[in-house]
């Protein structure tokens, strides 16, 4: 069984609206924290494909040996397999654990069919060669936190400790998040920044307006007060009417 294999390309920004999908999908969009064992006991997941069977078994440590967690997608149907005693860490809110039913439910969710897929209970390696974007361990691990955090919550918190424990997940995890948020923060913060320099700079350059200075003196035609001066002549804007300009002390005949 490989710990990796390439899978269809997604940036960071997609595997995290895929989460926002799913946790709409579930019921837990507006949550604080996530009841993640209460998702995997679903009888569907939502995938990239549509909505598919679920089915979810915890299984003896012995049985699962190394592996922490496992999905496998047959049939159309997404079977997700966790450790008990995982299971159990999970139930009392340890981060990594619920890292793990996360990281499996992000597999099926992005329907990573070409192998069974394990959470190794020391860690998965991923292969050098393989772009994270196309790397199916890189994808479920950005996808894990980004399902059990509630983004409008996150914004309040300032630490990576607050953000574990909010969220109940890994300390390593949330240090990748803060990092992140921060980094989105600051691209937000600088893109306002530069589009507010180039608006004063367009206002600088920009010609300015010219405003039409309309003489005192009614236009004999249309008798609105919308004359004003072109050149040798005096035009009304109500009506277009051209009329020669008159002499001083003159006025507009009719």
């Amino acid at each position: 069984m490989t710990d990796d294999y390439r899978v269809k390309s997604r940036s960071n920004a997609d595997v995290r609206e895929l989460a926002k999908k799913a946790r709409d999908y579930f019921g837990v969009a507006e949550d604080r924290y996530v009841d993640i064992r209460a998702c995997m006991r679903r009888e569907k997941i939502w995938t990239v494909t549509g909505e598919r069977p679920l089915k979810f078994k915890v299984l003896p440590d012995a049985e699962m040996g190394r592996d922490d967690g496992l999905t496998i997608i047959s049939d159309g149907i997404v079977t997700i397999s966790i450790k008990a005693s995982v299971a159990d860490r999970a139930f009392f809110g340890e981060g990594r654990s619920r890292n793990t039913f996360a990281h499996e439910l992000g597999h099926g969710v992005m329907w990573h069919d070409r192998a069974p897929m394990a959470r190794r209970a020391m860690g998965n390696v991923t292969l050098k060669w393989l772009p994270p974007f196309e790397s199916a361990e890189h994808q479920a691990k950005v996808f894990a936190p980004a399902f059990l955090i509630n983004d409008q919550v996150l914004a309040t918190l300032s630490t990576a400790e607050d953000i574990s424990a909010e969220f109940g997940i890994s300390l390593e995890s949330a240090n990748i998040v803060l990092q992140q948020f921060n980094a989105d923060r600051d691209r937000a913060k600088n893109s306002e920044r530069i589009s507010r320099i180039a608006e004063e700079f367009r206002r600088s350059v920009e010609p300015p307006k010219f405003q039409i200075r309309f003489l005192t003196e009614l236009c004999s035609v249309c008798r609105n007060q919308t004359l004003f001066p072109l050149g040798t002549k005096i035009m009304c804007q109500s009506c277009d009417t051209v009329f020669d300009r008159f002499q001083d002390g003159d006025s507009l005949g009719e």
